[in-house]
């Protein structure tokens, strides 16, 4: 009889690994373990001794020890049976890259997995281009995260010369989140002032997008820009434009239409581009419960039994206390009801969106020296991820580069 299987996508394992900062699990009797990533993703460690492993470079903190360790990639997994079908592969400890090929492909490798990551607990999804709510009207409590302002980082600007080095700098994408709580959920049918048990109380769910690739910024006669985040500190890359903005050259509205532009005469068509930078929207949900403490009493309990202390004992209750939980996940576009097309971003090209565009691009000037500080030049826009550039001709220019 054939086994049932959950196929998992390599190369989607590939790229996950590539960018997380992998913790590796040692199991002690050699069976690799595998776990569901906030992402949705099994990546399987296997090893021995080390409990704490090679890994240990992520946000709480810790510093990483350089090195390599064996993960698996799971292309299959059978939980009747407890097997995965998966790729051994060298992984670095500090950055989750995959190195190199550990050997060849295993069948019906023993593996241990633990349950998927929970449900995000949104019912109710309220979408713009400014932000995404999520709302559990079982709590009554919203969370909200606002798109993050990004920054392109420009010079000249707002216009520029034929010809002439142009200079753009992706100066930041920076991940933003926002929460929202409620004091007490009475699950258990107590109060604050008399709990019971299976109340819960300081519940706080937390929204937050992360960026999920560099910044695409598309000029016209320039094209496509694949941009990084290099921060206000990078170096810029640099393009020329060919033609000026003129209507023939499809340049559209005019300086004077455009709040902001003042520096420049009204009359001046300009060039209309974009930028816009793909964000993954993450949950976090964190909360105290009011559960039984219980403890091994020596002697029979009520009934005349025995069921702890080597058969000397029995199980009671002994007290309560509030105990910390926490889980979280993804949530990807798919999940997000009334999601504008337009904010969904297909960044791996499969035709289904798995990250949201953001939008919020501000342009800051840049002087010779690739600073944005300087008080002679400073100065930032933000149309909501439309870009407006004019392009003078560079005839009779002074100080033209190479001159």
């Amino acid at each position: 009889m054939s086994m049932k299987r959950l196929s998992i996508p390599i190369l989607l394992l590939v790229l996950v690994l590539a960018a997380l900062q992998v913790e590796t699990v040692q199991a002690q009797d050699g069976t690799p373990h595998c776990r569901f990533q906030p992402d949705g993703s099994i990546i399987c460690t296997t090893g021995g001794g080390n409990e704490d492993g090679g890994g240990g470079n992520g946000d709480d903190g810790g510093v990483c020890t350089p090195g390599d360790h064996l993960v698996y990639l799971v292309t299959a997994y059978d939980p009747e049976a407890g097997t995965c079908d998966a790729l051994p592969v060298w992984v670095d400890s500090c950055t989750g890259q995959v190195l190199e090929s550990a050997g060849d492909a295993v069948d019906d490798m023993p593996c241990t997995l633990e349950a998927p990551p929970p449900e995000h607990p949104c019912m109710i999804f309220t979408v713009g281009g400014s932000g995404i709510t999520c709302t559990n009207t079982e709590w009554q409590v919203s969370a909200r995260v606002s798109f993050p302002e990004m920054f392109l980082d420009v010079r000249p600007y707002p216009a520029s010369l034929v010809r002439w080095p142009t200079a753009l700098r992706n100066g930041g994408q920076p991940a933003s989140s926002g929460s929202g709580g409620v004091e007490y959920v009475p699950y258990g049918g107590g109060s604050p002032d008399s709990p019971q048990e299976g109340d819960w109380q300081d519940l706080r769910l937390t929204l937050t997008l992360r960026p999920a690739g560099p910044m695409s910024v598309m000029l016209p006669e320039v094209g496509s820009l694949s941009l990084p985040d290099v921060g206000a500190g990078g170096t810029p890359t640099l393009i020329q434009w060919q033609v000026p903005s003129h209507p023939a050259a499809g340049a559209g509205p005019l300086a004077g239409t455009i709040s902001g532009l003042d520096e420049l005469p009204g009359d001046i068509p300009l060039f209309v581009g974009s930028g816009r930078a793909p964000y993954r929207l993450f949950w976090e949900l964190h909360y105290y419960e009011y559960e039984a403490i219980h403890d091994c009493i020596p002697g029979p309990g009520g009934n005349g039994g025995y069921n702890c202390g080597g058969g000397t004992g029995h199980k009671e209750i002994v007290g309560y206390e509030w105990k910390p939980h926490s889980n979280g996940g993804e949530i990807p576009p798919s999940e997000v009801e009334g999601l504008p097309p337009a904010i969904g971003a297909d960044i791996n090209g499969d035709g289904t969106p798995d990250a949201y565009w953001d939008n919020n691009l501000t342009l800051r000037r840049m002087d010779d020296a690739n600073h944005v500080d300087n008080p002679r030049y400073q100065r930032s826009w933000n149309w909501g991820g439309i870009i407006y550039w004019a392009v003078r001709e560079g005839q009779g220019q002074i100080g033209w580069p190479g001159r």
